[in-house]
């Protein structure tokens, strides 16, 4: 049997009430990580959050998870929920942030109040997870943040999208600098999207097109998405750092 990849670790993911946080934290767990799952109460891209449900998920797996309604948009509520759930699992190892996205809209049309909830739940709903983290978090840890595709190019009526997320980019790239003397290590993922329907299953490495668009591109699984992100919570990326990692069948311009 290949043994556990990250047994002992601990493990804050946001966005865990919903696709795709909640298999980021189910696929983590059956890895032997303990979960601090956390997510806010009021709806999001999949549907209403539903912590409880990724919760069952894991105890039934024979997981360790702490879960926390929590606005990453509330730094004070953020910092207290995750002090709590780290004592309660003993520690902090690693930091999974889930994508978070946006309805699209044209240049002239989103509202100004779009504009700024994009740039509060993308951009500095990370800032706010990775300070609350930071006090917690063990030397050698990791902190990998799921984008999208809009954080390496832009996008026709995503500019709110795609402008929060390379400024996510550039917080990875930062951080991943300014940790290093912790050997914390801090990259970003960017699938080229998922299934519209989340609860169909695609097999890893399957792609999903969408027909209705103009020019038909790649949406990668989230099973692909999530063996991704953890090999670079566990031990085996231990010598990769700042690193923008395109899970995209070649959507992006290499």
């Amino acid at each position: 049997m290949t043994p556990a990849r990250l047994a002992g670790k601990v493990v804050l993911v946001t966005g865990a009430g919903q696709a795709p946080g909640r298999q980021f934290a189910v696929r983590l767990a059956r890895e032997g990580a303990g979960v601090i799952a956390l997510d806010e109460g009021a709806p999001g891209p999949t549907g209403h959050p539903d912590l409880s449900s990724t919760v069952a998920v894991v105890e039934s797996l024979g997981g360790r998870i702490v879960a926390r309604d929590v606005d990453v948009r509330d730094p004070p509520a953020l910092d207290a929920a995750v002090a709590v759930a780290a004592g309660r699992l003993g520690g902090l190892d690693a930091v999974v942030t889930s994508p978070v996205v946006t309805a699209p809209g044209s240049v002239e049309g989103i509202a100004d109040e779009v504009w700024h909830c994009t740039l509060d739940r993308v951009l500095t709903g990370v800032w706010n997870t990775c300070r609350a983290a930071l006090p917690h978090m063990a030397d050698g840890g990791s902190i990998t943040v799921v984008s999208s595709a809009a954080g390496l190019r832009g996008f026709a009526h995503l500019a709110h999208q795609a402008a929060a997320e390379h400024g996510v980019v550039g917080l990875v790239r930062s951080l991943a600098h300014e940790l290093a003397p912790r050997a914390i290590r801090v990259n970003s993922v960017h699938p080229a999207g998922g299934p519209a329907d989340p609860a169909v299953p695609a097999p890893p490495g399957s792609l999903v097109f969408d027909p209705a668009a103009d020019t038909p591109e790649p949406s990668v699984a989230t099973g692909d998405v999530s063996e991704t992100v953890v090999y670079l919570t566990s031990d085996d990326a231990r010598l990769l750092t700042g690193l923008t990692v395109p899970v995209d069948a070649g959507l992006v311009p290499r």
